[in-house]
């Protein structure tokens, strides 16, 4: 039984997939310009790629919507338009942002790091390299995640995150792609400089998404006295209140420790209300892609919001 199911593993499942579709498109337009086109979008890696998200996905609204269900919490809003609209960012920002933009910007850019590439860490043990990678990212993404709501261009792409006012487990996934590429790379670069392996990231990059997940949730756990050491899902949802003196703090997306560190975390009940005062939620999922450039535009023109309405804290 179990034989006959492999094939639904999604690194099987894309190269079969692929090969039919090729096939069946080749009786129907030119066979040398289907598998050249097949070639080009990396057909077999992106149905693999989105098997795999739909595999994770659905495995963990099971998981996340039981544990909502039995814990008496909110449950989070599943047969709506917004978790729709997560789960559509969930695939634009795993296979489709890894395959066609980031996997391109990273071949090149591993080029150019060749000569800033030191190794000074390469030697160490693998349970060292998961350590580093775990606090290192983790702190780069807390300052940077400051510097998102503090500078406008940069506020701009990250309020698309924010608009969400209905918030689920996957809305983790709800990240502009220019977002996604500044974190990307702030993330990996100092990583590939000081020469921690990309094996060591698979691991707790998983490990981390998944905690991520959990966050964005309708739970309401604090972890108790674990609140001020690891982001719990109110920890988090309090970053994603409407209300700025709630938004504008706990930045931090593991360890809640760098905001105590740094003055920055709050501690109050889950809000009601979640979202960006003074930018309404665009509702589709185009209009949340150009919401950014449209709020520049409006920035450049004069028609600037309040620091305060707009989440705003800087310049």
């Amino acid at each position: 039984m179990l034989d006959r199911l492999a094939w639904l593993r999604p690194s099987v499942l894309g190269p079969e997939v692929s090969r039919r579709l090729v096939a069946a498109a080749g009786h129907v337009a030119p066979a040398h310009t289907v598998s050249r086109v097949a070639g080009l979008i990396r057909l077999p890696n992106l149905i693999s790629q989105v098997a795999g998200t739909a595999e994770t996905v659905g495995a963990l609204l099971v998981v996340v919507a039981t544990i909502e269900y039995l814990s008496g919490s909110r449950r989070s809003p599943y047969l709506s338009r917004v978790f729709a609209q997560d789960v559509a960012w969930a695939f634009f920002n795993g296979p489709i942002f890894g395959i066609f933009i980031w996997a391109a910007i990273a071949g090149a850019l591993g080029r150019r790091l060749d000569v800033l590439q030191i190794d000074l860490l390469a030697r160490l043990p693998a349970g060292a390299h998961l350590l580093i990678y775990w606090l290192l990212g983790d702190f780069i993404h807390y300052w940077l995640h400051r510097l998102e709501h503090s500078w406008a261009p940069l506020w701009a792409f990250h309020s698309v995150h924010h608009s969400q006012t209905e918030m689920t487990f996957v809305s983790t996934h709800r990240f502009h792609p220019v977002e996604q590429l500044v974190m990307n790379l702030s993330m990996v670069v100092p990583l590939l400089v000081i020469g921690i392996p990309p094996s060591s990231w698979i691991g707790v990059t998983i490990t981390l998404w998944i905690f991520d997940a959990v966050q964005h949730s309708a739970l309401d756990w604090t972890y108790g006295r674990g609140y001020a050491l690891f982001v719990s899902p109110r920890f988090h949802a309090l970053h994603h209140s409407i209300e700025p003196r709630h938004s504008n703090g706990n930045y931090s997306k593991i360890l809640s420790a760098w905001d105590y560190l740094f003055g920055t975390a709050i501690r109050d009940e889950r809000p009601e209300r979640l979202g960006v005062a003074g930018i309404p939620p665009p509702r589709t999922f185009m209009a949340q892609m150009l919401a950014p450039f449209r709020l520049l535009a409006a920035r450049a023109a004069g028609d600037r919001p309040s620091r305060q309405t707009a989440g705003v804290v800087g310049k």
